[in-house]
């Protein structure tokens, strides 16, 4: 391989031609594939596009199919892409899901094809691109996610994603090919990007029981940019761990909930707890497997929900017990959240950072993302204020800035208060690297002095190793296209020059094109940054889906190959697509309007 370093961002930077495998009708067991629609088995459906024919396997969201293995047959080193088949009209709103491993190596990991809208190219064949690995020897495990929803054994017992996989993709490697990926998996200078998974979404929609189902979430990142997993350890009290201060969320005595996914979820804690399986320590475990630093994430207002969400809430919770911790508003009325004013509420939330710490973890982050205020007009608060100023804050105007700058210090106390905890149990542990402390921020000084938020004395004060912008938007807008103007983040930028804080902005929307994705990267890169974050990127329902988009942001640490994409003229990154011409014995071409 000469000249300009290739593109690898799926399969596009090999040279040989790709062998497809068609024929799934050789998986094995035969008794767990059939012609015919049957619970617990895969239909075997023929197809034909222009270029091959071959037969796909099908599975709906009540089938609940087995594991099956397919014979690569193949040896050396190989490019593996999984061609499926979307459809507009998934069923109950549903996504294209399945799961697949080489044998004798890792677990399962999920490949997840966004929803075709209607009128969409239902009628086509697209591409996972799923990795590159040496084959000899392999087979390919093929699977789908199913969770089980009644004891008994029969229609509805299961819920699954439907499943249509039509053939696997091999691209072999030339020796100097696999020479390149090996050094390309040694450049730690790319693995410059950070994940974010909300640890209960997996349990929601899949009812994880076993670790393998945990290190699913895991595995994707192995050999991609990522550097750190942001694991969400708890909300409030509720923590996602074997906890002995708060309360895990398997809401024992709750038997009717808002949504199907909190059953699930609950059921999902139930199971695990009773086999002694802690997820926290299996992520952490699993993270240094795949080459991870594993930090966890913290919702600090997380204590309480509105209804009808407040099943969060049930049992023997902190915030039932604690009333005098919630918070006062203007006209001195109790607020459903409680207030890091009060030093109780400091030191609580602490001592559960403080059980988090004693897992494998690198080190915590605090949420400051969702569900804000913390700090409101509490008593203490307003009298010292007028203690210092002479004047009650509450005939203020409430964005009066001496008035937010001054609230913002308790904040910065309990960041001090943490600090302190996470030095100390640095020392009292022996590690040989301080526990870091991250922090995901609004956007702006302005919206974070609003919500009792000061980054700047943060820093100025060391309190905090690692910054991360949600977005561009205001009051967190997942849904706008953040750092389109990449300028706004000179703030930033610009605040954490000359420290030892680092910042790594949060890319939104969750799922845009790979193209987009790669502008904005650049964009951001221009202006001094040298990290990025991306919330919510769980494998499936999440960003590592191994989608088009996937392809481009597992290797978006690749600044070098970002920039001569963008020399090249921003070529398409879309994944291969073929036409269906049959399916079963239907003629695809023979056309039926309406």
């Amino acid at each position: 391989m000469t000249g300009r370093t290739p593109d690898f961002i799926a399969d596009r930077g090999f040279s040989q031609p790709p062998v497809y495998l068609t024929d799934l009708d050789r998986c094995t067991p035969s008794s767990a594939l059939s012609s015919e629609p049957c619970r617990h088995t895969w239909r075997t459906l023929p197809y034909g596009t222009g270029a091959f024919s071959g037969v796909m396997l099908l599975a709906g969201p009540e089938t609940a199919a087995p594991s099956v293995t397919y014979p690569l047959n193949a040896n050396g080193w190989h490019a593996i892409s999984i061609g499926v088949h979307p459809f507009w009209s998934e069923p109950e709103g549903r996504q294209l899901v399945a799961q697949v491993k080489l044998s004798g190596l890792g677990p399962f990991t999920i490949l997840s094809w966004p929803r075709v809208p209607f009128g969409g190219h239902a009628e086509h064949l697209h591409e996972h691109f799923w990795g590159v690995a040496d084959l000899t020897g392999r087979d390919l495990g093929i699977g789908q996610p199913t969770a089980r929803m009644s004891s008994v054994d029969g229609p509805g017992s299961f819920l699954g994603q439907p499943a249509r996989i039509a053939y696997v993709k091999l691209v072999p490697l030339t020796s100097a090919e696999v020479r390149a990926v090996a050094a390309d998996r040694t450049q730690d200078d790319n693995r410059r990007l950070f994940a974010h998974q909300d640890a209960h979404g997996p349990h929601s929609a899949w009812r994880l029981t076993s670790a393998a189902d945990i290190q699913r979430e895991v595995e994707p990142y192995r050999h991609t940019d990522f550097s750190r997993l942001y694991w969400e350890c708890g909300s409030g009290d509720l923590m996602n761990y074997f906890t002995q201060i708060g309360r895990m969320p398997t809401h024992d005595g709750l038997d009717d909930f808002p949504r199907q996914s909190d059953r699930l979820n609950a059921e999902s804690w139930r199971v695990l707890r009773d086999r002694g399986i802690d997820p926290l320590q299996v992520a952490a475990e699993h993270a240094r497997d795949v080459g991870l630093e594993l930090h966890a994430s913290y919702r600090v207002a997380g204590f309480h929900y509105p209804p009808p969400l407040d099943h969060f809430t049930h049992g023997d919770s902190v915030y039932k017990r604690r009333p005098e911790w919630r918070g006062v508003d203007r006209e001195g009325r109790r607020t459903p959240r409680f207030a890091y004013s009060y030093p109780e509420v400091r030191a609580y939330v602490i001592s559960l950072l403080r059980e988090v710490v004693q897992y494998p973890v690198d080190g915590v982050c605090m949420l400051y993302n969702r569900r804000l205020p913390l700090v409101e007009y509490e008593p203490q608060l307003v009298e010292g204020f007028r203690a210092d100023h002479g004047v009650d804050p509450r005939s203020l105007d409430p964005l009066d800035p001496t008035w937010l700058r001054y609230r913002s210090g308790v904040l910065t106390q309990f960041h001090r208060e943490l600090r302190a905890a996470m030095d100390e149990e640095s020392r009292r542990q022996g590690r040989s690297r301080r526990i870091q402390v991250s922090a995901v921020v609004a956007g702006t000084e302005a919206e974070n002095l609003r919500f009792g938020v000061d980054p700047g004395a943060w820093v100025n004060e060391g309190l905090v190793d690692t910054l991360i912008p949600y977005s561009s938007a205001t009051n967190f807008n997942s849904s706008v296209d953040a750092w389109s103007d990449p300028k706004v983040i000179d703030y930033f930028v610009n605040l954490v020059r000359g420290s030892s804080t680092i910042i790594a902005p949060n890319m939104m929307p969750r799922q845009v094109p790979p193209e987009l994705l790669r502008r904005r990267a650049s964009g951001l890169y221009r202006t001094g940054v040298q990290h990025l974050f991306f919330w919510d990127c769980a494998a499936g329902d999440g960003r590592a889906n191994f989608s088009d988009m996937w392809s481009a942001l597992r290797r978006l640490g690749h600044i070098e190959e970002i920039e001569n994409w963008k020399a090249g003229g921003e070529t398409d990154l879309s994944s291969t697509c073929h036409e269906l011409r049959t399916l079963g014995d239907w003629d695809l071409t023979y056309h039926t309007p309406g």
